[in-house]
């Protein structure tokens, strides 16, 4: 009879642990082994759609909101293509592989030009720093395209 009881609620709760949707109804289960199978079904139903995105993918959404792929990215290289100076005295930088990215507040970082090699890293509180390769002084910028 205590096998008979036994199997009964391993069967009983077999499909709760097929059917877990998500972690929370893992939750309601009072067993600690079931509940932690219940998990590792759930963690084991993930596996394979946490794949990492390229490398170039990554580069070209550099900047964007956290959405993005390139969340793991923390830095990229390139060179100016163009730069303008507004009528506020921001400049707005375009990189050789099509990105736009816009001065936030004032710097005294010297003339940028055509062709300089900078790198734009990931600062604090989601921004981002763009630095001449060479020369130790930096400006804030934001990403328009």
């Amino acid at each position: 009879m205590p096998y008979f009881a036994l199997f009964l609620s391993v069967l009983m709760l077999s499909p709760t642990v097929q059917a877990a949707s998500d972690w929370k109804s893992c939750k309601t289960i009072g067993s600690d082994a079931a509940r932690l199978q219940c998990y590792d079904e759930y963690a084991h139903s993930l596996e394979g759609t946490d794949s990492k995105p390229d490398i170039d993918a990554q580069k070209s959404s550099f900047g964007l909101p956290k959405t993005s792929p390139a969340d793991d990215l923390s830095a990229i290289d390139s060179r100016i293509q163009k730069v303008e100076k507004t009528s506020r005295g921001t400049r707005i930088v375009y990189l050789d592989n099509g990105q736009v990215w816009r001065q936030i507040g004032s710097s005294s970082q010297p003339g940028l030009k055509k062709g300089d090699a900078i790198s734009i890293e990931r600062g604090a509180l989601g921004s981002f720093i763009l630095k001449r390769q060479g020369v130790n002084r930096s400006l804030r910028v934001k990403r328009i395209q």
